[in-house]
C-alpha cells in the first residue's frame, strides 16, 4: 500500500481537476483495496480515459509532424465556379453531403500545410465521386494526383469509371470556351509489362502524367513525382502503416483515405485520430434499397426457385463461399467451399452460365473473370471473400452469402453492397449452416438495418473494435471496448488531447 503513493501522476494536473478524476495512485488503491463499489467505478472511468487520452496525444502528434512539414506549392486556391462547372457536367445531382465534403477538403487543400483527412462513406454513398471531383480541381491547378487502391481489379475500374467522368468534364469545359487540358491517366499495377511500366514511370516523373491509379506498384522507389500534391488511399485499412507512409513521404502532398468500411466516429476518432473526419452517410438517388432475408437450410429450394426466375429475367448472381477449398477438419466439414459450391450449382443449374472467383487466382485470371461477368458472360459468380470491396456491376441484384454466420456485420454489409448499385430492385439472402443460426440477432440486424453506420455500431458492441476490419496492419488501437462504448469520454479525451498539444506547440 505505501508503494502506491510513490506512483508518479501520467494526466495533467488540469485534466485530473477539470474532470474530478482520483490521481492515479488513488485510482490503483481504489481497484486493488476497494472501500465501495463507487470507487471502483471511479477508478474504472479514469483507466479509460486515461488509455484514450494517450492515444489522441500519440495521433494529434502524428498529425503535427505531418502538417509541419508546410509548403506553399501545396496551396490549391478554392475555384468555387470550376466545381460548379464538374457538377453541372455531370449526369446526376450529386448529394449534399457530397457537396459539402467536397467542400471540406477543398478547403484544406488551400493551405501549405498537407492536408490529413479520412473520408468514410457507407456503401453506396459515392466517395468515388467525391474523389474525381477534388481531383479535377487539382489537375486543372498544374497538381499531381496518386490514388492508390488495395486490387488490381478495382484500379482498372477506376482508370475507367473516373477516366470517363474526368474527360466528361473536360468536354464540358471545352463546350464553354474554358481553357483547361484533357487530363492525362495512367494505370500502374504488376500487370503493366515492365517496358510499358517504365515509360509511365518516365512520364510521371517528367509531369506528363496527372493522375496516376494503381495498387502497391505506386510505392516503389522507381516511382517519382515531379509536382506530387494530392494522394488518395481508397480502403485504406487494407493497407499496412508503412505501406501508406511510403506513399504519403514522396514530396509531403495533400492526403485524403477514404474507407467504405463504417466506422463509429468514437473508433474513428481514436483509431484514426491523426486525421480530420469526413463523413457520407445518404446515398445517391439512384440507389433502390436492398431487400435482405436470413435463410434456414429447409427454405433453401425455395430461394433457389425464385434466382433462376430472376436469372430468367435478366439478372446476375453473386455467390459468397467462406472457402476456397473443401475442409478436412471436423467442425468445418458442413461449411460452404468455393469449389464444392461451383459443381452444386452447375448441377442445380444446369441451363445457366456459372464461373468462379478466389483468392489463388493471379490478378489477370481475376480480371479477366470480373470482365466477363461485367460484360453478362455468366449468370453466376461464386467467389470467396475477394469480391468484398468496391466492385460495381450494376446488373447484379442478388447476392447469397453461404454460412452466413462466418462473417462479421461490417464484411455482410459490404458484400451486400455489391449488389443495389441501380434502381433494379435488389436481394441479400443470408444462409446459414443449420437452422439454430438462422435465429441469430446479429444476423437479423442486417434485415432490419440498412446503413452500415447502424450495423457497425452492434458489430463494435458484440465482437470489439479489433474485429471490426482486421487488427494488426490496420492500426486498429488496443483499447477496451468499454472506453470506445462511451462517445462522451472519447470526445472529452481528444478535446482535452488538443488543448494539450495546441499549448505545447
Amino acid at each position: 500500500k505505501d508503494v502506491i503513493d510513490t506512483i508518479p501522476e501520467t494526466l495533467p494536473k488540469d485534466v485530473i481537476t477539470e474532470e474530478g478524476f482520483l490521481s492515479r495512485s488513488e485510482s490503483i488503491r481504489a481497484l486493488h483495496f476497494p472501500e465501495n463499489a463507487e470507487e471502483v467505478e471511479e477508478a474504472q472511468n479514469r483507466f479509460a480515459y486515461e488509455a484514450l487520452y494517450a492515444m489522441q496525444i500519440e495521433a494529434l502528434e502524428r498529425k503535427k509532424e505531418w502538417q509541419g512539414n508546410t509548403q506553399d506549392r501545396l496551396k490549391i486556391p478554392m475555384d468555387a465556379q470550376l466545381i460548379r462547372d464538374f457538377f453541372s457536367s455531370l449526369k446526376f445531382t450529386p448529394t449534399d453531403g457530397q457537396k459539402i465534403t467536397i467542400y471540406e477538403i477543398l478547403q484544406d487543400m488551400e493551405k501549405s500545410k498537407p492536408m490529413s483527412r479520412l473520408l468514410e462513406g457507407d456503401v453506396g454513398s459515392g466517395k468515388t465521386l467525391v474523389a474525381t471531383a477534388v481531383i479535377a480541381h487539382t489537375i486543372t491547378h498544374g497538381g499531381q494526383t496518386a490514388l492508390m487502391v488495395p486490387t488490381e481489379v478495382l484500379a482498372k475500374q477506376h482508370v475507367e469509371s473516373i477516366g470517363k467522368v474526368l474527360v466528361g468534364f473536360y468536354n464540358y469545359c471545352q463546350k464553354k470556351g474554358l481553357d483547361i487540358q484533357c487530363p492525362r491517366i495512367a494505370l500502374l499495377s504488376g500487370s503493366v509489362p515492365k517496358g510499358q511500366a517504365r515509360e509511365i514511370k518516365e512520364s510521371i516523373q517528367a509531369g506528363n502524367i496527372d493522375l496516376v491509379i494503381g495498387t502497391h506498384s505506386l510505392i516503389e522507389d522507381s516511382v517519382q513525382f515531379n509536382d506530387l500534391k494530392l494522394v488518395i488511399v481508397d480502403e485504406q485499412h487494407r493497407f499496412g502503416v508503412v505501406q501508406r507512409n511510403r506513399l504519403t513521404s514522396k514530396g509531403s502532398p495533400h492526403f485524403l483515405s477514404m474507407t467504405a468500411t463504417p466506422i463509429p466516429r468514437t473508433l474513428a476518432l481514436t483509431a484514426y485520430g491523426h486525421h480530420d473526419l469526413s463523413v457520407l452517410t445518404e446515398k445517391p438517388g439512384n440507389r433502390s434499397p436492398i431487400d435482405t432475408k436470413v435463410i434456414s437450410p429447409a427454405d433453401r429450394k425455395t430461394v433457389e426457385l425464385f434466382i433462376d426466375n430472376q436469372i430468367g429475367e435478366g439478372r446476375q448472381v453473386f455467390v459468397i463461399c467462406p472457402l476456397i477449398s473443401e475442409s478436412t477438419k471436423e467442425d468445418m466439414t458442413e461449411i460452404k467451399s468455393v469449389e464444392a459450391e461451383f459443381k452444386r450449382l452447375q448441377e442445380g443449374f444446369s441451363h445457366r452460365r456459372i464461373t468462379s472467383l478466389h483468392g489463388k487466382m493471379t490478378p489477370q485470371e481475376k480480371e479477366n473473370v470480373m470482365q466477363d461477368f461485367k460484360k453478362n458472360k455468366y449468370d453466376i459468380l461464386v467467389s470467396t471473400s475477394v469480391i468484398e470491396v468496391g466492385i460495381d456491376i450494376p446488373n447484379s441484384t442478388i447476392i447469397v452469402i453461404e454460412g452466413s454466420e462466418r462473417f462479421g456485420l461490417s464484411q455482410l454489409h459490404q458484400f451486400r453492397g455489391r449488389v443495389g448499385r441501380s434502381d433494379i430492385k435488389s436481394y441479400c439472402f443470408l444462409f446459414t449452416t443449420n437452422p439454430e443460426q438462422s435465429r441469430s440477432p446479429r444476423l437479423k440486424a442486417m434485415e432490419k438495418h440498412n446503413s452500415g453506420f447502424q450495423l457497425a455500431e452492434i458489430d463494435l458492441k458484440l465482437r470489439g473494435p479489433g474485429e471490426l476490419f482486421g487488427r494488426r496492419q490496420s492500426g486498429i488501437p488496443e483499447v477496451s471496448t468499454l472506453s470506445l462504448m462511451n462517445p462522451e469520454l472519447v470526445v472529452r479525451a481528444r478535446k482535452a488531447a488538443e488543448r494539450f498539444i495546441g499549448t505545447s506547440s
